[in-house]
Formats: structure tokens, C-alpha cells, sequence
């Protein structure tokens, strides 16, 4: 079995995939540029790969180079835990991709204790209305809604919700809380969110709707925008409007709240369900659903 690499090859690796840049690895290490770059070529001699793809002066990791970050970075963290350093933990980087309602409503509030528990965590928080594929190789975790392949993947079910019409309170003078006295031309529709065919009356019958046709939009907080301006009345999901809700400037009409037959979930590919930072990720959401 041949000798392992020299431990400070392995910081050297390390630095430079973390930063991305030989020169700056060069500075945190207290090395050279020429250092640096020893260091990982001797370090991709020993591994029979190339870890880094070189452009000019512009690098980026292999394939190769991710799976070793990933499988260097719990190691090294515990050898300096072994040693009973002060040594930082090594920082490591995910991507979090979500919808811009949800990262907007729920998520963004809620970072900044995210970031006091993992401050060597660097979040890259990526928005799409497209259920985006996870990349191989790379630490990234998904929070969506709804239905999607879940091959290769883990998932958690995070939160239910609830679908509800809401509307400003302005309009609500105007309109009332009655389905049966609203235009459907002041009717909001997300695409994602289709208004049922039926709502229960203020005397508890059963309203069947005209086909909506107010404006549409494809944005979740574009039509509970809409609706603040009393542009109409909005199907929506509870757990978006709940800013607005709290703020006053919409409210819920009662008798409209139905069970949404969708879930948000957390999914990561199966791979990676031992990388630090997705499980740091993963069990500071379990803790936060205790705080919705």
C-alpha cells in the first residue's frame, strides 16, 4: 500500500477547492502560487486524476476533485478535532434551490439563525420555477411543493398546507365575503394554483364559479401583490400570504380554507445524505417546523 499524501498536501487541495483560486489557497496557507500548484499536481499523480480544470489562470474542480472535497471534508475535520485544535471547521458550501414564494415567505426570514448555527456553511441559494435536477458530485439539498421523481433522491415531508381566498380589505368592502357577489373578471389566477369549482356560500351552500378570469400570473407573490392592490380576490396557499395576513393588508374570507392535496418537501440525492452541511441543513429544518 502505497504511503498516504503529506498532510499538508491535503490542506493545500483542500484550501484551493474551497476557494477556488491557487493564489488566494497560497495566502491562507502562508505558501507560494508555486506551492500551491506542487502540491495539487502531486496530489493528482498520487490520485491517478485530474482534480482541477485548468483555464489560463481560471481553474475550477474536476468531477473528481468534487467527490474528493466532499470525502475529505468530515476527515480532516475530525483529525482536528482529534488533535484538539481551535482550528475553524472547514467551510463548505451548498446550494439550496427553491421556489422565490417559498425562499421569499419562509426561508430568507429565517437564515440569519441558520447562519449563526453553521457559520462555515456558505449558502448558494438558487430560484426556479422548473423542479430543477440535483448534480451529482455536488452538496445540494431541495425544498419544493408538489409532486416530482423522486428516483435516487431522500425526501422529507416538511410542511402540508392550505389553499384559501384571500383579498384586501378594501375590496372585501366593496365585494363581501359572499362568493356568489364576486365578478369573475376580478377572480386572480396562479397557474400553479387553480381555483376549485366550488366554495361554500356565506349561508353554507355550495357556490359553483364561473371559469375565473382576472389577471394570471405565474408568481405565487405576483398575485398576492396583486390582490394587496385590490386588483381582485386571490386563491392562494396559506403559508405565502401569511406575511401580508399578519400585516393587514390582506385577509382570509372565511369558510374558503381547503387541504391542499400537495406537500412542500427537502430532497437531496441519496449519495450524499452523509455530507455535513446537508445534514446541518436537514436538522436545522426539522427545527424550524417546530417554529412555522
Amino acid at each position: 500500500m502505497k504511503p498516504l499524501p503529506p498532510f499538508t498536501t491535503l490542506q493545500a487541495f483542500e484550501s484551493a477547492a474551497r476557494l477556488g483560486n491557487f493564489t488566494h489557497a497560497a495566502r491562507e496557507r502562508s505558501l507560494s502560487h508555486g506551492a500551491i500548484s506542487r502540491h495539487i499536481s502531486s496530489l493528482e499523480t498520487w490520485c491517478g486524476q485530474q482534480l482541477f480544470e485548468r483555464n489560463g489562470p481560471q481553474i475550477k474542480l474536476s468531477p473528481a476533485g468534487k467527490a474528493l472535497q466532499m470525502r475529505l471534508a468530515e476527515p480532516l475535520q475530525q483529525l482536528y478535532g482529534a488533535l484538539g485544535t481551535n482550528h475553524r471547521p472547514l467551510r463548505q458550501q451548498l446550494y439550496v434551490f427553491s421556489l422565490v414564494s417559498f425562499a421569499s415567505t419562509w426561508l430568507i426570514p429565517r437564515l440569519a439563525r441558520f447562519k449563526g448555527l453553521n457559520p462555515h456553511i456558505d449558502l448558494k441559494i438558487v430560484t426556479d420555477y422548473s423542479m430543477t435536477s440535483l448534480m451529482p458530485d455536488t452538496p445540494a439539498v431541495a425544498l419544493r411543493f408538489g409532486f416530482f421523481e423522486s428516483d435516487g433522491l431522500i425526501r422529507h415531508r416538511l410542511f402540508s398546507e392550505v389553499r384559501l381566498a384571500v383579498a384586501s380589505p378594501a375590496w372585501l368592502t366593496q365585494y363581501g365575503n359572499d362568493p356568489t357577489n364576486w365578478p369573475p373578471e376580478q377572480m386572480l389566477r396562479h397557474t400553479d394554483s387553480v381555483w376549485p369549482a366550488r366554495l361554500k356560500a356565506a349561508n353554507g351552500s355550495a357556490v359553483k364559479f364561473c371559469a375565473a378570469g382576472g389577471f394570471e400570473f405565474n408568481d405565487g407573490l405576483l398575485t398576492l401583490q396583486a390582490a394587496i392592490e385590490g386588483l381582485g380576490v386571490a386563491w392562494t396557499r396559506k403559508r405565502l400570504a401569511e406575511p401580508a395576513l399578519r400585516a393587514g393588508t390582506l385577509k382570509i374570507i372565511p369558510h374558503t380554507e381547503i387541504d391542499a392535496d400537495k406537500a412542500y418537501w427537502l430532497a437531496y440525492r441519496a449519495e450524499l445524505g452523509d455530507h455535513l452541511a446537508i445534514v446541518a441543513m436537514r436538522d436545522w429544518l426539522f427545527t424550524e417546523m417546530l417554529n412555522p
